[in-house]
């Protein structure tokens, strides 16, 4: 029987990196053997492998309830993604204007400012 329900928020877990996207159960097919996500992936109704994986050895990730401070986890993830493709996409011929990098620029000093203060070491 899986722990799951329909409606539940969840976290998919890589073994190495920890939270990577949170998602919904929003239903069970196979006689409840299957259950599928608001992201479209399909996973074992335990949540430890996904549905139709297709090798005898898994080591992939694996879907767990919602755990405080994994959204935050998720959120930053994705973030810091952003922020490298931006900066990898970043050059001369960019359409970005002098003015809205400096935005950005500004932006990410003000940030970096904060966290010092909040946090001094």
């Amino acid at each position: 029987m899986t722990q799951f329900r329909v409606g539940d928020q969840v976290t998919i877990h890589n073994s190495q990196t920890g939270p990577e996207k949170i998602a919904t159960v929003e239903a069970f097919t196979e006689g409840k053997r299957c259950m599928v996500l608001s992201d479209g992936s399909q996973w074992r109704a335990d949540g430890q492998r996904q549905w139709r994986a297709g090798s005898a050895y898994y080591k992939g990730p694996v879907v767990e309830p919602t755990q405080p401070g994994d959204l935050e986890i998720v959120t930053k993830r994705r973030a810091i993604g952003v922020i490298r493709k931006f900066a990898q996409d970043l050059n001369m011929d960019s359409p970005l204007s002098a003015e809205a990098l400096k935005r950005v620029v500004d932006l990410i000093q003000a940030e970096k400012a904060a966290a010092k203060v909040a946090d001094p070491e």
